[in-house]
């Protein structure tokens, strides 16, 4: 259903204008969707986090008995090195502060292209885990296993 440089817009629209391919009926869904909505569109993580869940209710609607998957955002890198965030009290404020900074920052307002999506990625896979818990043929692929390490100063792709 997903096309590389989708939205959540794009993916809801194919399923509520039946875009599907004919026949398919598929027992497990597996949502992939959120970070052209974050990074590309410049969406905030409320409406991130509000397009990837009218997703999965549209395919609850049509689909009541399907399992659905939803995967975490993946982890965009910052620098060369792969870093995703520093580790400590200190180095969690000063991210905050640089995000709301960045927010607020008219020249990347628009599209939020900026560095640093670490924080709404988390604060945005945190929301999809607390969903997938509290209902019922839900299920939240954390993906940071695979593609995050956590060193001593900081966490890394990996």
């Amino acid at each position: 259903m997903g096309i590389a440089g989708d939205t959540s817009p794009n993916v809801l629209w194919r399923l509520l204008n039946g875009e599907s391919p004919f026949g398919l009926e598929p027992k497990v869904w597996w949502v992939h969707v959120g970070i052209n909505d974050l990074s590309v569109k410049g969406c905030s993580e409320e409406v991130t986090l509000l397009g990837i869940l009218r997703v999965v209710e549209e395919i609850q609607n049509k689909c009541p008995d399907a399992k659905i998957v939803i995967n975490s955002i993946l982890p965009v890198r910052r620098n060369e090195e792969g870093l995703l965030e520093h580790i400590g009290k200190n180095h969690e404020d000063q991210a905050l502060r640089k995000k709301e900074l960045n927010m607020m920052d008219s020249s990347l307002s628009p599209k939020r292209m900026h560095a640093d999506l670490w924080p709404s990625i988390v604060s945005i896979n945190e929301e999809l885990s607390k969903f997938a818990s509290k209902h019922k043929g839900i299920k939240f692929f954390n993906a940071d296993e695979v593609f995050v390490e956590e060193r001593e100063d900081a966490k890394y792709l990996k």
